[in-house]
């Protein structure tokens, strides 16, 4: 099987977990050098603060890179193109593919499709042209059902990268970086700049400024700090490297797991990056992470009382954070990497079977019966 999937260049080299996944099952992996480079003269110019400029730079851009990328895949006439939510490729490049390389497509979707602050090429115009859809949140499946009632959807839910999410020996934390990083309470995260889902994440951790809470991420938090001041002291600075990412995992009491309020049902790889390095943490409930794990192995909450009765109850109990992590490191170490990722992928691309139309088995399902089914997908 040959399989084209499109440059990503999200942050934390997340493509990499993808093509480094289909080369370990002995699939024929191929991508293009990178995604389109924007023209620095009108940056310079500052003309991207207009709008109208902005945009014709980015329909221009868009044609080009689709023109690229469609002449690869003729080149290459793979057997399955992947593409992950709209990766810079518009509607009209998607049907191109598919009509003429006579290719599978087959698309991962991270984010909700009709999200209007979210996508550059018309993408919800994407749809239809699909053979498969993976979605991460079966609250999205209804609607894509309508506009691509040709395609498959099945449920997918990411997974970590072992050799970049793993456990610190704590014996190895100086001083000085467990100053830094060490805490009773920690979050990291984008604020998502002037996006009002970037408001979700302040309000909450602002109810958590009493503890000894620390921040850091990127997307201007600086932002925040006008509608939540109080969030100012807590916050540390930028993203931190993975590096640093491992040892703040193992040297805060707790670690905040909060994802993207646009996700209703499904959740996102940190879960699962958290769990990698035996960190401890408190997630922000999703329906399906109760499928997945049991609360011998994951802590949620679903409303702020909650939250800090948990906070104040763990903060005292080391041994019980410690028994937890344990349990929940061996689960996703043996079960939920982006290698058993992929396996889960490519099967389903053969063999069209997978965990399908998960919204209306959540609706008419035994919820005892689907919870074995879903943990042992």
């Amino acid at each position: 099987m040959k399989v084209f999937m499109p440059h990503i260049s999200w942050e934390g080299g997340y493509g990499r977990y993808f093509s480094e996944a289909f080369k370990r099952n002995g699939i024929e992996y191929f991508t293009n050098k990178g995604r389109f480079h924007r023209n620095p003269l009108i940056r310079l110019l500052g003309l991207r603060d207009v709008g109208k400029v902005r945009k014709a730079e980015m329909r221009y851009y868009v044609k080009k890179y689709g023109e690229s990328v469609f002449r690869q895949c003729k080149s290459v006439k793979p057997d399955v193109v992947m593409i992950n939510n709209e990766s810079s490729i518009s509607p009209e490049y998607v049907k191109k593919i598919k009509d003429e390389c006579k290719s599978m497509m087959v698309l991962t979707l991270g984010d909700a499709p009709w999200d209007s602050i979210r996508w550059n090429c018309n993408f919800p115009h994407s749809l239809k042209h699909f053979d498969i859809i993976f979605s991460a949140d079966p609250t999205w499946n209804n609607n894509i059902r309508k506009v691509a009632p040709e395609a498959k959807i099945f449920w997918h839910f990411g997974g970590y990268d072992p050799e970049r999410f793993f456990p610190t020996d704590k014996t190895m934390i100086t001083e000085e970086e467990l100053f830094k990083l060490g805490c009773d309470l920690a979050f990291t995260g984008s604020s998502y700049a002037e996006k009002a889902e970037g408001a979700y994440r302040a309000d909450l951790l602002s109810y958590l400024t009493m503890y000894d809470l620390k921040v850091w991420g990127g997307d201007n938090w600086e932002y925040r700090f006008q509608f939540n001041p109080e969030l100012r002291r807590c916050f540390q600075g930028p993203r931190l490297s993975f590096e640093r990412l491992r040892i703040l995992y193992g040297a805060t009491k707790i670690f905040l797991n909060l994802p993207a309020p646009q996700i209703s049902f499904g959740f996102q790889p940190r879960v699962f990056e958290i769990a990698g390095c035996k960190g401890f943490q408190i997630a922000d409930n999703r329906l399906l992470l109760k499928y997945l794990f049991s609360e011998e192995e994951l802590i949620v909450f679903d409303t702020i009382g909650e939250l800090k009765d948990k906070v104040d109850y763990y903060l005292g109990h080391e041994t019980e954070r410690r028994i937890i992590a344990e349990r929940l490191y061996n689960r996703v170490k043996s079960q939920y990497t982006w290698n058993h990722w992929a396996e889960r992928i490519i099967s389903t691309i053969k063999t069209g079977s997978g965990i399908e139309d998960l919204d209306l088995l959540l609706m008419r399902g035994d919820q005892a019966e689907l919870k074995e089914h879903l943990r042992n997908a």
